[in-house]
């Protein structure tokens, strides 16, 4: 603004030329004009150490987008993040029926176990128990990064492994972000691109967000989601095991944690229901990829990956064992069963 306003004066003044103290008035306003670009440079070069200052307070811990300047100190507009939102449960505003009863833990673990992997429920009818899981795992240690692994529900895959590339939107405008580089790391070795047209309805990666951005807030994810129902072929959990195991040595499992996101038993009856989560017990009371398959359960290629990952001393703690029929009282011909659980 002051450079252009100095430019607009410059005819004013040449055409007040009628005597010889023109070109001294000329004279002066250049002089002018230089001591304004002057001080545009000078403000110019004094604005730069307040940015530094500002880039290297936050750490590099907001950035998002691999710039490090200071407009990051504040979560990014879609337009300078460069990536898909998608929406939570969270966001939308909804809450569980007051109604629903919950169980209290069955078992809680002991002093030394530190968690690195586990299945949580994807039903939000469970809020509470969700909560009550995430909450046990901050009880025990931090986390970085969070590895989903998901069923995708919709049939929308258009990849044999689906995964998400953007961040979702919690409350008040807070988010939770796709870790990118790991993510391009596990589309290289599945031999992927991103495949984001499957996130935006897929609450087995959405629901949990709010849990991750309320417990660990500077946490980021990478989100894949896959077929999950039988049959279940090999091949096709093995590559997956074979993605993921590189950020899970001892390491790994310090600073990441690997959420298989799975409701067990299926449309059944009481009777049914507690006949296969007997099976299902069978697992966790022997987890290894020998027994994965007794996992009754709507992600058993992602419950391959976790007994892959598993050590011959692993521990196991069951938090909640329920099913959508105790919990709501409705639906005794359609019942969902659920396993909290955490692995060390």
């Amino acid at each position: 603004m002051k450079l252009s306003v100095g430019a607009g004066a410059v005819p004013r003044v040449l055409g007040g030329r009628a005597s010889g103290a023109g070109s001294c008035g000329l004279a002066v306003v250049l002089a002018a004009l230089v001591l304004c670009a002057c001080a545009l440079v000078s403000c110019g070069r004094g604005a730069a150490p307040g940015q530094t200052a500002a880039a290297n307070a936050s750490g590099g811990s907001l950035d998002r987008t691999a710039a490090g300047t200071a407009h990051q100190l504040a979560p990014p507009a879609p337009q300078e993040y460069g990536g898909l939102t998608f929406s939570t449960w969270e966001k939308e505003g909804k809450a569980v029926d007051p109604r629903f009863s919950f169980p209290t833990p069955a078992e809680t673990p002991g002093p030394c176990f530190v968690p690195w992997t586990g299945t949580v429920s994807h039903h939000f009818l469970t809020d509470p128990l969700i909560d009550a899981w995430f909450r046990e795992i901050k009880a025990q240690r931090e986390v970085k990064h969070f590895f989903i692994l998901s069923p995708s529900h919709f049939g929308l895959s258009t990849r044999d492994y689906s995964v998400a590339e953007g961040r979702w939107e919690c409350a008040a405008g807070s988010y939770v972000y796709t870790n990118r580089e790991m993510s391009a790391q596990v589309c290289a070795a599945l031999d992927v691109g991103y495949d984001n047209q499957v996130f935006p309805d897929e609450h087995g990666v959405s629901t949990l967000m709010p849990y991750i951005r309320r417990y660990f807030p500077d946490a980021d994810v990478v989100a894949v989601a896959i077929d999950g129902e039988p049959p279940v072929h090999i091949d096709y959990c093995e590559k997956l095991y074979k993605a993921i195991a590189p950020f899970f040595d001892e390491a790994g499992k310090s600073e990441n944690f690997l959420i298989v996101s799975s409701d067990f038993s299926h449309h059944g009856t009481p009777e049914q229901t507690a006949y296969k989560d007997g099976i299902s017990q069978t697992f966790f009371d022997s987890p290894s990829r020998k027994n994965f398959i007794a996992a009754v359960c709507d992600n058993r290629p992602s419950v391959y990956v976790m007994a892959s990952l598993f050590g011959p001393d692993v521990q196991t703690c069951i938090l909640f064992h329920t099913n959508s029929f105790e919990i709501s009282g409705m639906d005794d011909d359609d019942i969902t069963s659920y396993f909290f659980s955490l692995f060390d």
